[in-house]
Order: structure tokens, then C-alpha cells, then sequence
């Protein structure tokens, strides 16, 4: 085996004529420098793809090329460091946590076009309401589908926390078309966010039948409003990644989300408001299940946005010595962004000594000091990258001087 990364290997490229027996061989990683300094995108993704058998000299070209500007370089580099460990995990996470998952960005949206069909089944992420999903579903490329976008629109503001209709109709109709769309990956199903600053208007109601009719299913995101947001107690094995951002969900429907068994999920993003009905321990007690790491027990990437954000960060502290398996012993992200999240909150993590397994902790817009900030950076308290940009000052005592991001 050659061990050597100046040496010409099989997959090596070749300078001159256009004759194979004519070119000389530009071999070693010299190659692969030189193909992707090229400019030609066919010979930089041979390249990317060639690097990795160099070994750190290649991995480093790959990593490099996550700051290419060209999107398309971009994205193959992030699917070759999805495929590493060690270093080139640890380069991902760095530059951007969540690009070291399998998410919808994955997949290019695009709206979907009756009249052109289906053209990039593998790719692209097709757009639909339910008229074009219907049509969709006559094309004969839509065994092919691997992402889809469904959105709730037409929204009744007088009824905004109510099931509405075109969610069960959906759910009706992808249940129905599970042995069409037999290689859907990713789905979305929520309100079509026209309005920056506007959140889940229309509720969600009853999962269960996603999650039963498509098992092979990698990808789940909902947005909307969650007050009664359903799924039976059951086992998916191949869920990655599941994403609900709403500022309205039911501690009945946390606990619901929470006590799913996903042996394989590994991003787990939920967005929750403070429910008027009930106080943080209701929250918190339904939170257990994956602070326990019994539902998820490969997670990797924790994100909760919550006007209780103090007592999760207590709560997460607390069960990394109440539990067998905390939940902070397999953590590489913990993002606690966008909440009302305190100089206490952020001090109960800190005493806990389970955080050194963290790669990650993003803070960003809560209200915690820049004193302790800069605290925590120059008595180096945490051995992690720490985002904690956008703090918000606490004009009257304990009072947030506004509302929490999450509700923008």
C-alpha cells in the first residue's frame, strides 16, 4: 500500500494531451491541490472525493473547502465530513453545528411545477400544497421523491389554536400514498411562513400515521401551533432527525414527542412558549424521557427553546448525576438559544461537571450578563465552543425588558 501522499495513485490526475497514454501524472496530494484550484466543478469534486484517501493533508483540502463560495463545493464538502469522525467531525461542528446532520437543507426546495413534473427526485425538496400534492403523487417519478414540503396556508386567526383541516388532509393523503412515495426521506409539514415574524397559527394535530406509514423515514420537521399535536407511544428505527418549532405546545404533546422510542435520532429541536395552564415542573417532568436519554439514547444535538429556561438548564445539570444514562454523557450540541435563559441557569451547567463532553453550547438572544460572559472566557470555565452572541439587558430587575426571541 502506498503510504506516501506525493505519489501518483490510481485516482490521481494527469497533465497534457487528451490521449490517456499521452498525459503525465500529477500525483500526491499536488493532484489534488492542483484539480481543485482548477476551476472546472467536474475535477474539484473529484478532487473532494479523491483528498479523503490522503489522509490528514486531504482531510484538511476538504475542510478548507467548506469556505469555498461556490454552493455546490460547499455541499459536497459537508457530505464528505458527514461521513468522517475525529477531526473532520470536529471541523463541521466548529463551522456550523447543525450542518453535521441530516436536515432538510440536505435538499433544495423548489415549488412544484404540474406542468415540468418531477426532474431532480434525489435533490430537491418539492414544495406542495395539497392540490399539487395530489398531482405529484400522478407523476411517474414519484417513487423517487426523497423530500417534501407540504404547507398549511389560509389561515382563520379567530381559530388559530384549533386542528385545522388541511393538516388531517395531508396526513390522509401521504398515509394513503405510502406505497408510492417509497423513498421519502424528509418531510415537512407546517404553516407557510409568508410573514417574517409571524408563528404557528394553524394547529397540528395527530402524527402517528407519518411515523407508522413511513418507516424508513430519516427526517421529520413541523411547524405550527402544537396545543394538540398527537403520536401513539411507538418505535421508529429510522428517524435522524425531528424538528418542531412552535411557541404553543401542551405539556400533554411534550411528553408525547418525548416518549417516543428513536434509537436512532440524533437532532432533536423543539420549540416551546410557556403553556398559561400549567408551570415549569409539568414541563420539566415532561421533558424526562430524553433528559434521561431513554427515548434517544444516540442523540447528538439538542436544541430547546423555552420561556422555562433556567429550570431545563437546572433540570439537564441535575440528571447528569440522578441518571444512568444522562443525557449530557452523548451530547455534542446543546442549544439553549432563543429562550430567557439567566446568569443562574447558565451557572447550574456550568457545575456540572458532564458539560467537558459538550463540543457545542449555544446561548445566543437570552438574557444572560456580558460580566458573566466575559467571566466564563477568561477563567476559561468551559471547555467548549460557546456561541453567546445577542444578549438581551434585563431593564427591571427580574423582568425581561421584551419578549423571548423565540416568539419572532
Amino acid at each position: 500500500m502506498n503510504n506516501n501522499p506525493n505519489q501518483p495513485r490510481e485516482y490521481d490526475a494527469v497533465l497534457g494531451g487528451d490521449a490517456p497514454d499521452s498525459r503525465a501524472v500529477l500525483g500526491g496530494i499536488a493532484g489534488v491541490k492542483s484539480r481543485l484550484k482548477s476551476g472546472v466543478f467536474e475535477l474539484q469534486v473529484a478532487a473532494l472525493t479523491d483528498a479523503l484517501n490522503y489522509g490528514n493533508a486531504g482531510l484538511d483540502l476538504v475542510i478548507d473547502a467548506l469556505q469555498d463560495s461556490s454552493h455546490k463545493i460547499h455541499k459536497i464538502a459537508v457530505e464528505l465530513l458527514q461521513q468522517t469522525e475525529g477531526k473532520g467531525k470536529q471541523a463541521l461542528l466548529g463551522y456550523q453545528p447543525g450542518l453535521f446532520f441530516t436536515t432538510l437543507n440536505d435538499w433544495t426546495a423548489e415549488k412544484f411545477n404540474p406542468e415540468t413534473g418531477i426532474t431532480n427526485p434525489s435533490e430537491t425538496a418539492y414544495i406542495v400544497n395539497i392540490e399539487q400534492l395530489k398531482l405529484l403523487l400522478q407523476d411517474p417519478q414519484v417513487s423517487q421523491i426523497e423530500a417534501l414540503i407540504c404547507h398549511l396556508t389560509e389561515c382563520d386567526y379567530l381559530y388559530r389554536v384549533t386542528v385545522k383541516e388541511q393538516f388531517d388532509i395531508y396526513v390522509e393523503l401521504l398515509f394513503e400514498a405510502r406505497h408510492q412515495l417509497t423513498n421519502l426521506k424528509a418531510l415537512f409539514i407546517g404553516e407557510y411562513w409568508e410573514h417574517l415574524y409571524k408563528k404557528d397559527d394553524i394547529g397540528l394535530g395527530d402524527i402517528t400515521l407519518i411515523l407508522k406509514g413511513y418507516p424508513h423515514l430519516e427526517v421529520l420537521q413541523l411547524y405550527g401551533c402544537c396545543n394538540e399535536l398527537e403520536c401513539e407511544k411507538l418505535q421508529h428505527n429510522n428517524l435522524k432527525t425531528l424538528i418542531v418549532e412552535t411557541t404553543h405546545i401542551s405539556d400533554v404533546a411534550i411528553y408525547r414527542l418525548c416518549s417516543l422510542n428513536l434509537p436512532a435520532l440524533e437532532y432533536f429541536e423543539l420549540w416551546m412558549g410557556r403553556t398559561s395552564e400549567h408551570s415549569y415542573d409539568d414541563t420539566i417532568d415532561s421533558l424526562k424521557p430524553i433528559l434521561f436519554s431513554e427515548s434517544f439514547p444516540n442523540l447528538k444535538y439538542l436544541g430547546l427553546h423555552s420561556d422555562y429556561a433556567d429550570a431545563i438548564a437546572d433540570a439537564i445539570a441535575q440528571s447528569s448525576f440522578m441518571a444512568e444514562s444522562p443525557i449530557l454523557a452523548t451530547l455534542e450540541v446543546l442549544d439553549l438559544s432563543m429562550g430567557n435563559l439567566t446568569d443562574t441557569g447558565l451557572n447550574a451547567l456550568i457545575e456540572s461537571e458532564a458539560i467537558i463532553n459538550l463540543h457545542t453550547l449555544n446561548i445566543a438572544h437570552n438574557y444572560i450578563s456580558e460580566e458573566f460572559i466575559q467571566e466564563i472566557k477568561e477563567l476559561s470555565l468551559i471547555d467548549c465552543l460557546l456561541i453567546a452572541h445577542s444578549q438581551e439587558n434585563r431593564s427591571y430587575g427580574h423582568i425581561p425588558s421584551r419578549y423571548s426571541a423565540l416568539y419572532e
